[in-house]
């Protein structure tokens, strides 16, 4: 792995556990495997909050439906990739202790 890697690495470790969790030099295979697990996990997370529709207030009509799916098709072909905050909370806390074994080395 060159430092350039390292260095990108280190930004997603960071993005998932806050700023200064990891640099460059503390990132390992291990810590590649653990943040690639993380960012996949959140990448599906993410994937099916796309395809909840979002709350009403009132009765739900016809109208309503159309909109909400078509909404939903619109972020599938558009290739939305944006993680929303609460999978990434979710990821975060449950690998956590597994990021930080990782970049200990352990």
């Amino acid at each position: 792995m060159d430092i350039y890697e390292r260095e990108h690495i280190s930004v997603v470790v960071n993005f998932f556990w806050g700023k200064g969790t990891a640099t460059p030099q503390t990132v390992n295979e291990g810590v590649a495997m653990v943040a690639y697990e993380a960012l996949e996990e959140a990448r599906v997370c993410s994937d099916s909050m796309d395809l909840v529709p979002r709350p009403t207030y009132g009765a739900v009509g016809i109208k309503w439906i159309i909109k909400q799916l078509a909404k939903i098709g619109k972020r599938i072909l558009s290739g939305d990739t944006r993680i929303y905050d609460t999978c990434k909370g979710q990821v975060a806390a449950r690998y956590r202790s597994k990021i930080l074994m990782a970049l200990m080395g352990v």
